[in-house]
């Protein structure tokens, strides 16, 4: 092991010392930078769910289309009807489901839950002593 003299390592801690310095005001630049960015939040899957069925359906038309100037057909009609016709209702399903499970009284779940959790807490702060005595 290297003998370090007093020089040394006065010289090497303060070197380390402006190193730490210059990272902890870059990292507090990087995070006042963040402040000012929008935060993106991720659409929800019930929009998700219906940007892939008009994607789904625009894929069908142009397919379909296709099919008719190339075969000279128009058997393919059908599958312009039938298809987006039989996701629709699903869709639609999962949106009222959704509405159904999420919602009470028009209140949203998450809040009308945090209210009964919070009249709960009051009611039992509320309740009288179980030592016996009356008052």
């Amino acid at each position: 092991m290297r003998y370090i003299s007093e020089k040394e390592f006065n010289s090497q801690m303060t070197r380390i010392q402006k190193e730490n310095l210059s990272k902890e005001r870059a990292r507090k630049l990087k995070e006042e930078k963040k402040k000012g960015r929008p935060k993106h939040k991720l659409p929800s899957t019930s929009k998700l769910i219906l940007l892939g069925m008009i994607l789904l359906c625009v894929q069908i038309v142009i397919f379909c289309e296709y099919a008719m100037m190339t075969l000279y057909d128009a058997s393919s009609l059908y599958v312009l009807i039938g298809i987006p016709a039989a996701l629709a209702p699903i869709i639609w399903g999962y949106y009222s489901k959704s509405k159904a499970e999420n919602t009470v009284g028009g209140i949203v779940y998450d809040t009308a839950m945090a209210e009964m959790q919070m009249r709960n807490e009051t009611v039992n702060d509320e309740s009288p002593a179980e030592d016996g005595s009356v008052g």
